[in-house]
């Protein structure tokens, strides 16, 4: 980027701290052409704090910025439904990313720069939560290969998926352990649900060996109590 191209950049976020209180005087005539040698302490946290999700793979294109928070199809008017290709996580930050609006279906969890093209994620996400990388994951189920929460493992938010069916194939009869965050209830089965199977009903985290079902999870509904 060019100095003075800079130069306006920077100029534009000093700016927004104006408008948000912070102790930053601004006016659009009297912003600088050359490049501002310091930014202070609130601008910096304001680019540092802030998950960005591109339209194209290499992050660039049009592109919408989200600071800790959960974010349905309706706040993600910038960036549109199923338009991000690629998303920024800057250090201490995680995203959760849902396929679904009202983050719902299936998930994908960052904590670092990711192509979404690459992660098989592109052109997807209509629903996103921030929050600190350290803070607990509220917002998905998550399902461990292992007992105690350990191994491979993936998440989903609010929805059913089939695991004998694709994409799910490599976790059908596979699943040791689930986190069950506060306020969900899943049903798991070892078969199709609403067919005659053995179900169990899970609305805390659980080894599933003491339940008599390690690896015989075939399917399963997630839903909000």
């Amino acid at each position: 980027m060019k100095k003075k191209e800079l130069g306006h950049t920077l100029g534009l976020v000093v700016c927004a701290g104006a408008a948000l209180g912070l102790s930053t005087a601004c006016s659009g005539a009297d912003v600088s052409d050359e490049p501002l040698e310091e930014l202070g302490s609130a601008s910096s946290e304001l680019i540092v704090n802030e998950v960005v999700l591109y339209d194209s793979s290499n992050f660039s294109g049009v592109s919408q910025g989200f600071g800790i928070g959960r974010y349905t199809l309706a706040d993600m008017a910038i960036i549109g439904d199923n338009s991000a290709s690629a998303i920024r996580v800057p250090a201490g930050l995680r995203a959760t990313a849902f396929f679904g609006d009202n983050f719902g279906w299936d998930v994908r969890v960052f904590t670092s720069d990711t192509d979404l093209v690459a992660a098989g994620f592109d052109d997807t996400i209509s629903s996103l939560v921030v929050a600190h990388a350290s803070d607990p994951q509220l917002d998905a189920v998550t399902f461990y290969e292992n007992a105690s929460f350990s191994g491979d493992s993936f998440a989903y938010g609010v929805g059913a998926a089939l695991l004998f069916a694709s994409p799910w194939t490599a976790w059908d009869l596979r699943i040791s352990s689930v986190r069950v965050p506060p306020g969900f209830k899943v049903t798991v089965s070892d078969g199709w649900i609403g067919y005659p199977t053995t179900t169990r009903v899970l609305t805390a985290d659980a080894n599933l060996a003491p339940l008599n079902f390690d690896n015989k999870i075939r399917s399963f509904i997630i839903e909000r109590l």
